[in-house]
């Protein structure tokens, strides 16, 4: 069991830092690129992050939650949840962290917190309410972009949905908690509202992924 959980954890670690990374593609295209084509190109780089994880089977939170709701698993599974979920974090937050220390007098830290003031804004209802939907719809993204991948595996199909999936929540500026903490840690931006942030992320993440578990069930009856 001991072991078990700690290659669950080092594959979180390996998640986070993916992830970490499909961040920092989509950081560089929307500073380096000009208007809305550097929105676009990286929100399609990010998916470098997702496609890895699932290539690899890599232990990603936002990727596994879903299951809770399909049916029954192993005790063995919930406490890997939280387990895979701190390595997610060490692993995207270690990450961004390095990328602080390395272009923290560059003027691509000013894109950077410009993506962390945006997701720390939390100062009326409305701040939260939106928080809210997107990260449950960014949540209905990730499960449908793994599922897809996981029927169709490094099928064209299963890549072009994954990637589709991952475009929409990142383009659409869909709140993905993994992603957060590598932003915040690149931006060393870990204030009481980031805190609020990863929080709210992490619940509705987890919960947007029901719609789409209902989804799957119905087409797989028919």
């Amino acid at each position: 069991m001991i072991k078990q959980q700690l290659f669950v954890f080092l594959k979180g670690i390996l998640a986070g830092l993916s992830i970490g990374v499909g961040g920092f593609l989509y950081i560089l295209m929307k500073h380096f690129v000009e208007g809305e084509l550097g929105n676009v190109l990286g929100s399609l780089l990010f998916a470098v992050g997702l496609f890895t994880v699932c290539t690899f089977y890599l232990a990603l939170y936002t990727g596994k939650i879903g299951l809770v709701f399909e049916k029954k698993q192993e005790t063995s599974f919930y406490i890997s949840l939280p387990i895979m979920l701190i390595g997610n974090a060490i692993g995207a937050i270690g990450l961004g962290y390095i990328c602080y220390f390395i272009f923290k007098d560059m003027e691509i830290m000013n894109t950077v917190n410009a993506v962390c003031g945006v997701r720390t804004t939390l100062e009326s209802f409305n701040d939260y309410l939106s928080l809210i939907v997107k990260s449950a719809l960014c949540g209905l993204c990730v499960y449908f972009a793994v599922k897809s991948f996981a029927m169709n595996r490094l099928k064209p199909i299963g890549i072009i949905l994954l990637v589709t999936f991952v475009f929409i929540f990142v383009f659409a500026g869909f709140q993905h908690c993994v992603a957060n903490m590598f932003y915040f840690g690149f931006g060393n931006h870990f204030i009481p509202n980031a805190f609020f942030n990863l929080a709210l992320c992490i619940l509705f993440n987890s919960l947007g992924t029901i719609p789409g578990v209902l989804l799957f069930k119905l087409f797989e009856k028919k």
